[in-house]
């Protein structure tokens, strides 16, 4: 009979709007502040053999945020432009130029080209940092005990999150759950064996590697937890990884009473989704504070009829996870996809992303948000 391991019990601390999820949120800049700005890639670092670390020169410091934010980065490709949103892996708090990590997607265009082609020196347009999944509000006075589970290079806004809180927070204690195929495939192994070793009394990390037949399961999370029981009243869930991993993680949690303030997930992979609604062919979607407007052709998303990157609309992942392209759904009748940006009350008072949501009617009317 295997062993049946005890439940453990999860702690809960003050609650309340941790995040700034109101409807409409305020998690990402304002409109005047959305120019892309040009600035140079600094330092180029491999960190694994299909993943580097690109530091931008940031003199202006345009970028700005907090750690676990992420910035939108737009390359010019054989005369087209691409943009893709990147969690800080920097940690602004501390006064770090602005730096992302970036793992090769086999079909990443972006990613490709800043891990195989991007030198240092060359110029890359990149926005200013925007609140996703991660706003954590680090700060001096505060006492928490953070949960981190992150696989791959999840790591990334993970990283800059921790680095800051050991080094502001010296209240809050920091237990790491890292999973990886393989010690080589470990992003920031080096340093936070540093931070671990370090910080012995405030941060503890364990490892697993699929290639030993360790994974990120229930189980895993069940002895992790149990084996680490928090120190402080105040107690945070981060998850960054696969969605595999992030769901079962995050379900996990959440049958063992986490509290939605204080679980935060960020996510950088879109779903796969059987049973969509046919969408409507030649809609009209029209952009009401704009004035401008297009038809919708076989398989278009909202932001395709609107003229995609010549669109008034801001936009950068186009695929549901970084929330940028949101737009208030005025009138008409969309299919919403999987809006993984979107909080649920953002949902129920009408919110779309449009880089997923699709026509079901004749006419969809939106209004852009800021």
């Amino acid at each position: 009979m295997a062993d049946r391991q005890e439940a453990p019990r999860l702690h809960h601390g003050p609650t309340g709007p941790a995040r700034g999820d109101g409807f409409l949120g305020d998690r990402r800049v304002s409109p005047e502040d959305r120019t892309a700005h040009p600035l140079r890639i600094a330092r180029i670092r491999p960190v694994t053999a299909d993943a580097v670390t690109v530091t931008f020169d940031d003199p202006g410091h345009v970028v700005g945020g907090s750690a676990g934010w992420y910035v939108i980065v737009r390359v010019m490709l054989e005369g087209e432009e691409h943009r893709r949103a990147f969690s800080l892996s920097s940690t602004p708090e501390l006064a770090q130029p602005p730096a992302i990590t970036v793992k090769r997607h086999p079909g990443g265009v972006v990613s490709r080209h800043l891990v195989e082609r991007a030198r240092e020196g060359d110029v890359v347009d990149v926005e200013p940092a925007a609140a996703g999944g991660f706003d954590v509000g680090i700060g001096a006075g505060r006492r928490r005990t953070l949960y981190c589970f992150a696989a791959g290079s999840g790591i990334a806004p993970i990283v800059g999150v921790i680095r800051g809180v050991l080094a502001l927070e010296g209240g809050s204690v920091v237990h790491l759950l890292y999973g990886n195929r393989a010690p080589r495939d470990a992003i920031s192994a080096g340093e936070l064996a540093t931070m671990a070793a370090d910080h012995a009394d405030r941060f503890r990390l364990s490892c697993l590697f699929s290639s030993r037949g360790a994974r990120i399961d229930h189980r895993a999370v069940d002895q992790f937890l149990t084996s680490r029981p928090p120190t402080t009243a105040d107690v945070w869930y981060l998850i960054c990884g696969p969605q595999g991993m992030n769901r079962t993680v995050e379900a996990r949690l959440r049958s063992l009473g986490a509290s939605d303030d204080r679980l935060l997930v960020e996510r950088y992979q879109p779903p796969h989704r059987e049973g969509a609604p046919v969408p409507y062919e030649g809609a009209l979607v029209r952009l009401q504070d704009h004035d401008c407007g297009g038809r919708a052709a076989a398989g278009d998303v909202l932001l395709d009829a609107l003229g995609g990157p010549s669109s008034p609309l801001h936009y950068a992942c186009r695929s549901g996870v970084c929330g940028t392209c949101r737009a208030l759904l005025v009138n008409g009748e969309v299919d919403p996809g999987v809006p993984f940006a979107l909080t649920e009350a953002e949902q129920a008072a009408g919110v779309v992303l449009t880089c997923v949501a699709r026509p079901l009617s004749a006419e969809v009317v939106l209004r852009s948000l800021p």
